[in-house]
């Protein structure tokens, strides 16, 4: 049988997180086919891994996808290609999920009145920097009415318009939201956030910033934001480190 959702995990040079990403993950899929008559595959995207990420994936029995440019974009389409299930979901590798927020992407996308969404985001820890920064982020969902967290949406409705912009090199999960809320207004279908289940997020590209570093670039990426998140070289943070 078909699984019914695919989660998608892109992943470079994560091994330091990935398995408990997935036991996350794992913990969560089975939940959810204890609550729903469904089934799940995981599927990790190794991105030109230079560490032990894709054998951490196949040593936990997961499907791997090789992705040889790094491009979180890419990465993402290339795991959509090889999922099987009607519904996708996207979930980085530092990230962990509540037990039923599997269940709660299965009901949302279940209903015909939304085209899909995202979900809330809590990070792991908290500090000023932490603080500040989702403060940004909350007002920022609450004007643009979009948000990001554990993307999720039908098959058929990725394909098509083409998934993940490959033309990104940061932000690619913000517009995919819009491209997705785009899909569905001439349907009646708004894009909407799940609340009631979340990611719990890593906080270390926050960490590794100084504050002053992070506020700059906030600031930056607020003018010129569509030529700035197609240069690599600007968004060498998400690239340079293994944290992006």
């Amino acid at each position: 049988m078909s699984p019914t959702l695919s989660v998608i995990v892109p992943a470079w040079n994560e091994e330091k997180c990935l398995a408990r990403t997935i036991d996350s993950l794992q913990r969560a899929a089975r939940y959810y086919e204890r609550q729903r008559d469904g089934t799940v595959e995981i599927i990790v995207v190794d991105n030109n891994s230079q560490d032990r990420t894709a054998d951490i994936a196949c040593e936990l029995g997961l499907a791997v996808v090789f992705e040889p440019v790094n491009n979180i974009g890419r990465a993402r389409n290339a795991g959509a290609r090889a999922a099987h299930g009607k519904y996708l979901a996207f979930c980085d590798a530092d990230n962990r999920v509540t037990e039923n927020l599997l269940c709660l992407i299965h009901d949302h996308l279940a209903r015909p009145d939304i085209v899909g969404g995202g979900t809330w985001i809590e990070p792991e820890r908290s500090g000023f920097k932490v603080w500040f920064f989702y403060s940004i982020w909350h007002l920022f969902v609450r004007f643009s009415r979009v948000g990001v967290g554990m993307m999720h949406c039908r098959r058929e409705d990725f394909l098509s318009f083409g998934g993940f912009d490959e033309t990104i090199y940061a932000a690619e999960d913000i517009q995919f939201a819009y491209d997705l809320r785009q899909l569905g207004n001439p349907r009646g279908q708004p894009f909407e956030l799940i609340r009631r289940g979340w990611i719990i997020t890593s906080t270390r590209k926050i960490d590794q910033m100084r504050f002053d570093q992070m506020l700059r670039r906030l600031v930056g990426f607020g003018f010129g934001l569509q030529k700035k998140i197609r240069s690599k070289e600007y968004c060498r943070d998400w690239y340079d480190n293994a944290a992006r």
